[in-house]
């Protein structure tokens, strides 16, 4: 299997284990789910994604308020929801080998911001003889303020499901690029990562769908935005925070071969047309003291 191969069957087993975690009551009333993956079906295409990106709901953390207690609960409910789906099938192509549940940061955080990432082997029964198929891995983050606007309800394989609204995942967008700038990993004593780059696409996908011209949408987006930094305590003084290392960016965007279709200049055009836009809304500055 070489590297393309293996990005159509990672895609595939995505969208399998995706459909299983959605039946499985339990699980899909724990989560709510966000990223890549939710803006393709808003949006249309298929921006690429190799894992699954969601938020602990309110309601879990409410019953489960301890990291321990949430990484028990998907320990106990995950396998059992898994295996039962990959049973249904007809005929059944993928069984599960194992499902393991690991705390981020493992002694837990600092502020309360404790993640889990969930790493699912699966066997394929179409590539019997491969040992090495890999990991499918979902990423669940801290619970977050949200706004009024900020979960909808989308039909997922027919099921309706918790997702975070368009104008939500446009703030969170934003608000996730400024925490890979210099300038927040070291207010938070962190290490640094690379530039999250492809936010900034993501930003004009969004654009391309949502004209500037869109008030609402982008006052809603604002908020959410503004309900985004102060969760994780990111400061913005507006669209000279967001330029940090700009040169940078660029050279990262451009190396990215999965952007090409949106140029970096619509990219950068698109930053500063929606900063205009959040600042004639008078949100900034944002400042959150640690």
């Amino acid at each position: 299997m070489n590297s393309e191969q293996r990005k159509v069957w990672i895609e595939s087993a995505l969208q399998e284990v995706l459909h299983a975690m959605i039946k499985a009551e339990k699980i899909r009333d724990a989560l709510i789910f966000k990223g890549a993956r939710i803006l393709n079906l808003h949006l249309g295409g298929n921006r690429e994604s190799l894992d699954i990106d969601s938020n602990l709901a309110p309601e879990l953390v409410a019953l489960e308020p301890e990291g321990n207690q949430q990484k028990a609960f998907f320990e106990k409910n995950l396998p059992p929801a898994l295996f039962r789906y990959f049973e249904q099938q007809q005929p059944v192509r993928f069984s599960l080998e194992s499902v393991r549940v690991d705390k981020k940061p493992a002694r837990g955080h600092p502020r309360g911001w404790m993640a889990l990432q969930i790493s699912i082997r699966i066997k394929d029964h179409h590539y019997p003889a491969d040992r090495s198929l890999p990991a499918i891995e979902i990423d669940v983050a801290a619970p977050e303020s949200l706004g009024a606007s900020a979960v909808e309800l989308m039909p997922i394989h027919g099921i309706e499901t918790r997702v975070y609204s368009l104008q939500r995942i446009a703030g969170e967008k934003l608000r996730a690029y400024l925490t890979s700038l210099s300038a927040y990993r070291r207010k938070m004593k962190s290490t640094t990562r690379a530039f999250r780059v492809k936010d900034l696409y993501d930003i004009a996908r969004i654009l391309r769908a949502r004209s500037i011209r869109n008030k609402e949408f982008w006052h809603i987006a604002a908020g959410e935005f503004q309900l985004a930094c102060e969760s994780r305590l990111v400061d913005c003084e507006g669209l000279d925070t967001f330029m940090q290392d700009w040169n940078l960016a660029r050279e990262r965007y451009l190396a990215d071969e999965s952007l090409r279709d949106i140029d970096f200049s619509e990219a950068e055009e698109t930053l500063k047309q929606v900063v205009e836009c959040f600042s004639e809304y008078g949100i900034f500055p944002l400042r959150y003291p640690v």
